[in-house]
């Protein structure tokens, strides 16, 4: 007996299938009844047999390498569930998979998982065995790349001998943009020819009110000859027709299973949440709460303590805010996404709070230390973050997903993710902390989490004569290609791309907000050199590049990045950077210019950066060298008083002369709060500008 669940039956035929058209309303959506079908198709219906009962899969890694996080074990490729994965700690990895009896394998198919995409196998080898001893080689392949994420790509071999045994031998793409060699796969799927019915069923109506008729079509190849139906909470409960008619008497979504079964044997499918009964009167009734459980792993910490006193109802609470995300999503409960449980686990980690699990079954991950320290804000802070963090993560348990794209930083894919997830959370007015820091971008990828959401509360804002946001989410769902532009130029038409509303977006801030383009060449008759092809900057301190805070900032031409080092570290550092640890013993920070050739600056510009105005610097020496050694001082200034935010200042060189390098020596020798200390005593610019007369 094979057992599915849908969508993991794949078939291997390119047919069109159409049904009968019996009187009773049912729509026909095949041409041909599947008995109908010549012996050469049936025979050449594939079927992926690693879900087979009694099948086994191991995983191999060098020696001395961890195996995989909790989750991502190496069962998940064969769990017909393209949300989960497998991971290993490991460039490489070798899987070996046993099944019930030999088959001859006509072919395989890798989907890519939901991460970094160097993570994915580049590289492979595929062997297979009787005895799990002796290993053949079937196939090979090399340089091999998965376009986006969730992407099934299939390969075809022609083995012409029967193994119980498969191997392969994989290598992963390259190291990671976080420095780690890491191999991912989704799902592995083994394609041989079926014996047994290929099971697949259509319904007239997936979405029917209580008590109405729906027909159920039986769609399987391999000339089933008996079936038995399932209808959860129908009626009848069970069938053995082809054809069967059935009725829901009570609300909200409905498996169904169908085993069909010919002289061979018999197969399984099961739709999970395949029908939605609906009262199209009261749209949300019947609307399904996840079931909530909590994984406490530190009771008697201190976070913990803090975060049963201020959220008792954190249950009902999880529950009150999924029924409100899905209303704002979607018009109607037949159109979400089933989203069954969420596991709230709290203990010590290197991060605020995180999402784990699949589109089904959620893991939110609090960190203690991080609750125990917002503890000191009060009762009403602690509270506001924690739902914060919930609006958001419950956000991804039901939108949509784009069909197309990488959850990398900077796409399109990502930004949609997670700029609606915040949009959310302003909306429900639990991100209001962020919007002093609403600012000028390039464009909508650049900043996802903060720009990007309060961009989409403008568009909601500004165009009221619709639901951008419901129609936004259904964009994912409607279109084979997704992009922002693309979604823009659905919901809007042809001539409102995102470019033309983003540049109305930007407008309205310069105009309304009085938030302008950054620029660093304030000086008419002067060029900034900072920018030009070939100048590099380094400094002396620890810095928080891990955080896109490196000197690389101070010459991107944007005084909205800024750059961060430390002179004292303050006590977040030790808790969500520690990898910066020990910093670098200075007294002072360095901004060493080094110039592709001789210059001679004669002004230069500073401009501060956006926030934290305690960490400008308090005063710095300018110098310029020819070689990096011998250093001649040609500027000394200070900020006698804090400067504005967000401010270019321009300072003329006191003794200017041909240098190849110019170096900013900045101190930090405020007092007061917020420095010093656990606060740390850091120094924060936005730009410089070195100026020379064009």
């Amino acid at each position: 007996m094979f057992n599915f669940k849908y969508p993991a039956v794949m078939f291997a035929i390119c047919t069109v299938l159409t049904g009968c058209n019996d009187g009773s309303g049912f729509t026909p959506t095949l041409k041909n009844d599947t008995s109908e079908l010549s012996s050469a198709v049936v025979e050449a219906a594939q079927r992926n047999m690693a879900q087979d009962a009694g099948s086994t899969i191991e995983a191999f890694l060098q020696e001395g390498v961890n195996a995989s996080p909790a989750g991502e074990q190496v069962t998940n490729l064969i769990d017909g569930n393209s949300a989960t994965k497998y991971l290993a700690f490991d460039g490489k990895a070798t899987i070996v998979f046993s099944s019930v009896k030999p088959f001859e394998l006509k072919g395989y198919n890798f989907i890519s998982a939901n991460d970094e995409p160097k993570r994915d196998p580049m590289n492979w080898v595929v062997f297979g065995s009787n005895d799990k001893s002796e290993w053949v080689e079937i196939d090979s392949r090399s340089n091999e790349a998965f376009e986006f994420r969730g992407l099934t790509r299939s390969f075809v071999i022609e083995a012409g001998v029967e193994y119980q045994h498969f191997k392969f031998e994989m290598v992963h793409g390259g190291t990671d943009s976080y420095g780690s060699n890491i191999l991912q796969l989704a799902e592995i799927q083994l394609m041989v020819v079926s014996d047994v019915p290929l099971v697949e069923f259509i319904a007239t109506n997936t979405t029917p009110a209580m008590d109405e008729l729906v027909v159920f079509k039986d769609e399987s190849l391999v000339n089933p000859t008996s079936w038995k139906w399932t209808f959860e909470g129908g009626t009848p409960e069970t069938s053995n027709e082809k054809s069967p008619l059935v009725k829901f008497s009570s609300l909200g979504a409905k498996s169904v299973t169908l085993v069909a079964a010919n002289d061979k044997g018999e197969s399984t499918l099961i739709k999970e949440d395949y029908i939605r009964v609906w009262d199209e009167n009261e749209p949300w009734k019947g609307f399904e709460n996840p079931s909530v459980t909590f994984e406490r792993k530190q009771p008697t910490h201190p976070g913990q303590v803090a975060l049963e006193r201020v959220m008792p109802d954190l249950e009902s609470v999880i529950q009150d805010i999924s029924l409100k995300i899905a209303k704002r999503l979607f018009d109607n409960v037949t159109q979400i996404n089933t989203f069954e449980s969420v596991t709230f686990i709290t203990d010590e980690y290197d991060f605020p709070a995180a999402k784990g699990g699949s589109d089904k079954h959620m893991e939110l991950m609090f960190d203690l230390n991080h609750i125990a320290n917002l503890e000191s804000q009060g009762d009403d802070a602690l509270r506001e973050e924690i739902l914060g963090v919930l609006w958001h993560e419950l956000t991804h348990g039901y939108n949509n997903s784009p069909k197309t794209g990488q959850y990398i930083t900077g796409t399109d894919y990502h930004t949609y993710l997670e700029s609606l997830a915040n949009f959310i959370r302003i909306e429900a007015g639990f991100y209001e902390h962020a919007r002093a820091n609403i600012t000028w971008v390039k464009d909508y990828n650049e900043d996802a989490y903060n720009q990007t959401s309060f961009f989409l509360e403008w568009v909601v804002k500004s165009h009221r004569n619709i639901d951008f946001i419901k129609q936004f989410n259904a964009s994912a769902k409607i279109l084979d290609e997704w992009s922002f532009d693309l979604a823009f130029k659905h919901i809007f038409g042809e001539a409102r791309g995102i470019d033309t509303v983003f540049s109305e977006y930007i407008q309205y801030l310069s105009d309304e907000k009085g938030i302008m383009a950054p620029f660093t060449t304030p000086v008419e008759g002067y060029q900034n050199i900072s920018i030009e092809e070939g100048v590099l900057v380094t400094t002396n301190a620890t810095h928080i590049g891990i955080w896109d805070e490196g000197p690389d900032k101070l010459i991107d031409n944007n005084i909205n990045n800024k750059f961060n080092a430390l002179i004292e570290a303050p006590w977040w550092v030790a808790e969500y950077a520690a990898s910066l640890l020990p910093i670098a013993d200075v007294s002072s920070v360095y901004a060493d210019f080094i110039l592709p050739e001789a210059k001679m600056v004669e002004k230069y510009s500073i401009a501060t950066a956006k926030d934290n105005e305690i960490r400008f610097p308090s005063r710095w020496d300018v110098y310029g060298s020819h070689d990096g050694i011998t250093w001649k001082l040609i500027d000394t200034q200070n900020f006698s008083e804090l400067p504005q935010l967000s401010t270019t200042y321009t300072f003329d060189v006191q003794t200017p002369d041909s240098y190849t390098q110019v170096r900013f020596d900045f101190y930090n020798e405020r007092t007061g709060d917020q420095i010093g200390g656990d606060e740390g005593r850091l120094v924060q610019i936005g730009e410089i500008a070195l100026l020379i007369k064009e």
